[in-house]
Order: structure tokens, then sequence, then C-alpha cells
């Protein structure tokens, strides 16, 4: 049964709202779930640039997601810059679920069938926290992992996506370069960020041309990935090298903080060992600045053997699935209904 945006249904799912290893969370059960055999368990980790919105603001969707599966559903509240930086999002949304995993018998929660998924900075702390239980072996893997329009990576603010939603919508939108740009910086420099921080993100000079010209970042980030239609849009312009002065500083963000520009736990496309991480569904959206980064992770994953779902809405935008309680658009149903269709016969 799909239950669709306007259903009440809203009193049939418990809510719980716990301290799950210093983080919070709130934990949805569906009606009768503490009487029926063990039920499939998912992990959804709120979007919003790592900066907006908590499991609050995201009720409504995580409720509709414990209705439809009838599952147990813990949605992380981790605590978003600029009070924090990075790890700390990482940190907290890994902690809580194993806190869930190696308490899924308390929530009558078989531990071998649990899900995770979020939408933007969800997916990408889906993305991390899937690569990091895999390399634990303490604990089971992850059955499945659902990246809703992922931010995956900042090293790259010129992608082909992010060209297109500047030539569609100019500095507006809900997403323009200067908006992500001061989400990415806030991200690493939290309420130390400053405006020729910002500026140099926007501008796409925050990383060192040395390493732009790198094996691993043309393997891991090069647009020649992405499907040929994305990069034959005439007003496509192949990102400039920026000449490496003689003397000097190529880029001062880089020397301060390229050791975590090259984590993968702050950006997951650059991770070299990814065979072996749950089956992926990826959802890309025609007008969002972030599509090219979920296709270049689907890439990557396939080649590294893993099960891969790739799924894109060229009319759709970037936060149609989730934007606000009461605001619901087609795009958004439908999406949501084949995301269910796959948990249930993956999970």
């Amino acid at each position: 049964m799909f239950l669709p945006s306007g259903t009440s249904y809203a009193t049939e799912v418990k809510l719980t709202k716990v301290i799950a290893d210093g983080v919070k969370v709130h934990i949805y059960q569906p009606p009768g779930s503490e009487d029926e055999p063990p039920l499939p368990g998912f992990i959804y980790i709120h979007g919003g640039g790592l900066a907006l919105f908590d499991a609050e603001h995201y009720d409504g969707l995580t409720r509709k997601l414990s209705a439809n599966l009838n599952a147990v559903v813990m949605s992380i509240d981790y605590q978003r810059p600029p009070d924090c930086v990075f790890p700390i999002p990482f940190e907290e949304s890994l902690k809580a679920t194993k806190w869930f995993m190696r308490r899924s018998k308390e929530y009558n929660v078989d531990v071998n069938r649990i899900g995770i998924g979020g939408d933007s900075a969800g997916g990408y702390l889906s993305a991390t926290v899937s690569q990091a239980i895999t390399d634990d072996k303490s604990i089971p893997d992850l059955k499945l992992q659902i990246l809703i329009y992922p931010w995956l990576q900042i090293l790259d603010l010129n992608t082909p996506s992010y060209q297109k939603y500047e030539h569609d919508f100019g500095t507006g939108g809900v997403m323009p370069r200067d908006t992500m740009a001061l989400y990415s910086a806030m991200h690493l420099y939290g309420n130390d960020t400053t405006d020729d921080i910002i500026r140099s993100f926007s501008a796409n000079k925050h990383i060192a041309e040395t390493f732009r010209d790198s094996h691993l970042y043309k393997k891991r980030l090069s647009h020649k990935l992405l499907p040929d239609q994305f990069r034959n849009d005439n007003f496509y312009i192949i990102p400039p090298s920026i000449p490496v002065p003689e003397s000097g500083s190529e880029s001062p963000i880089w020397d301060a903080k390229q050791d975590l520009f090259q984590d993968a736990r702050l950006t997951p496309l650059l991770r070299r060992g990814l065979s072996g991480l749950p089956p992926a569904y990826i959802i890309t959206m025609g007008y969002d600045p972030l599509r090219d980064d979920g296709i270049m992770y689907a890439e990557h994953l396939k080649e590294a053997g893993v099960e891969v779902t790739w799924r894109h809405y060229p009319t759709a935008f970037h936060g149609a699935v989730w934007v606000a309680p009461g605001i619901n658009f087609q795009d958004g149903d439908e999406i949501l209904k084949e995301i269910y269709e796959y948990i249930k016969v993956t999970l």
C-alpha cells in the first residue's frame, strides 16, 4: 500500500525521541510492530546543506517511510555547521547508526535487514556511513543505501550540472553556486567562515591546480564520466586550468585543508576501495547542481562491482522529494513510490 502525501496516518506511527550514544534520534515504529516477526529497519539522514533543518522538519517524510515500508525507521538529528565542523556530522551519524544496529532487538528489528538513506547532505552522510559500516567487521553490513540527489564532493563547483543550474537560474533558484560555496565552506570552517573563503569556493579556486592535475582527481571527478548529453550543452565550458604561480601558494585554503579535502569521509567520491559496499539506489534530478555527483558515484560503484540502480528525472528539481511539511510535489510522490518498491524488494 502506498500512502500519498495527503493521507492521514500520522497517529498510526509511534514516535520515540531517544539519545543514541550522545546523538539525538527519532525512532518511528509502525502499528503493532512489537507483536510481529522481526521487521526491517531503515536509517534516514536528512538534508539541508548540513546547515539547515532537523529530524523534526522531516517528520512527515520519515513517518511515511515507516508506514509504507512497515519498518522501524530511525531519523538522525546530527549537529550542524556553523556550530560544528567536519567530521562531527559524519561521526554523529555513524555513532547513531551503530547504536541502532547493536540495539536492533530492542525495537524488534532484524539486524541483517537494515538499510540507510538520505537526501542531499543526508545522501552524503548515508554514503560515508555505508563505507564506514562496510569497513567495520564487528557488525553486519547495511543491506542497501538510498542516495537521493546526494552531495558527494566540494572539490569542483563547476561541474556541468553546476553550469547548467547557473545557465537556467542565474544567481537564483534554491541552490545557486554562492549558496553551495557557503555550505561547503561552513562544513570546514564553521563560524570562522569568511567572505573571502566563500568567494574562493564559488570561483573554484579553493583547490590547488596540482591536485586537479593528479591521477586521482582526474579518475574520480572527470567530467568525462558523465553521459555525453550532459556535456554537449552549448553553454558548457570545460574548466580551464589556472596557472600555478611561480612562487607563493596556489591556494591558502588548500594549504590549510588539503588533508580534509582528500579524506573520503568528506569526499566519498575519492574513496579508493568501493567493492563490497551495499547495493545503491541513486536518484538524480535535471534541475540540480548536484546531479553530476550522483552520476559519478554511480559509475565508480558499478566499476567496483557494486549493484547500482540509477534513476534520473530530467524535469524534476533538487528538493522535490521533501522541502517542507505541507509542501508536496507530484514528482516527489512518484519518486517515493519507486523508492518504496525498491526497498521492499531489496531489504
